[in-house]
């Protein structure tokens, strides 16, 4: 899709920074209608003012039910339908075993897993009224490469994870006779302010530009599983054919020499 019709309207959660504002200035730049979703409202500045008759900004925490709930209310009044919402909006914590508390399970939760949920409640009925026979609307979450491999200090970002993955997937079961296509997006290591606090090696790490071309091109396709970069996901995806076992032994000897 190198161009699309101004009537294209996309929805992205999580747009003020990293991927999802890639993803916002793509669409928009291809001519789409964008709505786009954060909690930070200086960057959404910056498209509203690139892109005036076209972004439409707003300012929501995903994790709080009611301030969701308001949101999906006002994009419901500005729009009928939605040909594409993709449910980018995400956190990562990591766990410290050694002092372990509530407060990273929480946090990660909040927005990966219970964000997602308030997202679906909205977008859900307005990718079903696009209603068309001839294009079918789409549905892309995104999950990570930690949902594959018990990855070390990520319980409970690999959780949440694997969460969104099972919904996307039982989603997809159950919309099988309805004209939404769903899309589950596995990225590794890409270079944002939020990849930016990691103390350890991020091999393959990708720019925002290069996973948003990825994920671009999965979703023009209709991919059902977008995953990148290749050389990670073979490496990823050879480990979770080992025994269980041998994957535990692996990735504990990998942690020890990354730090």
């Amino acid at each position: 899709m190198n161009a699309t019709p101004a009537s294209y309207t996309v929805l992205i959660t999580g747009a003020s920074s990293g991927i999802g504002y890639e993803l916002a200035l793509r669409y928009l730049e291809q001519g789409a209608r964008v709505f786009a979703l954060a909690r930070s409202e200086a960057r959404l500045a910056q498209l509203t003012k690139q892109f005036p008759e076209r972004c439409l900004a707003v300012r929501v925490d995903l994790s709080d039910a009611d301030d969701s709930q308001r949101a999906g209310e006002w994009i419901n009044q500005q729009v009928q339908h939605l040909d594409l919402a993709i449910l980018n909006a995400g956190t990562c914590e990591y766990v410290d075993v050694n002092h372990l508390s509530r407060e990273p399970f929480d946090n990660v939760m909040a927005i990966n897993w219970q964000g997602t949920i308030n997202s679906l409640l909205f977008c859900l009925p307005l990718l079903r009224n696009k209603n068309s026979l001839v294009e079918r609307a789409q549905l892309v979450g995104i999950s990570s490469m930690a949902s594959i491999l018990p990855m070390p200090r990520s319980q409970a970002y690999g959780a949440s994870k694997v969460a969104v993955e099972y919904l996307f997937n039982s989603l997809r079961v159950d919309l099988a006779n309805e004209p939404i296509d769903i899309t589950l997006v596995r990225p590794g290591f890409v270079k944002t302010p939020l990849t930016e606090r990691n103390d350890f090696a991020m091999p393959f790490a990708q720019t925002t530009a290069e996973a948003a071309s990825n994920i671009m091109n999965g979703i023009n396709n209709r991919r059902w599983l977008v995953q990148f970069p290749w050389p990670l996901v073979w490496l990823m995806n050879s480990i979770a054919c080992l025994p269980l076992r041998a994957q535990v032994w692996l990735l504990q000897k990998i942690s020890r020499t990354s730090h």
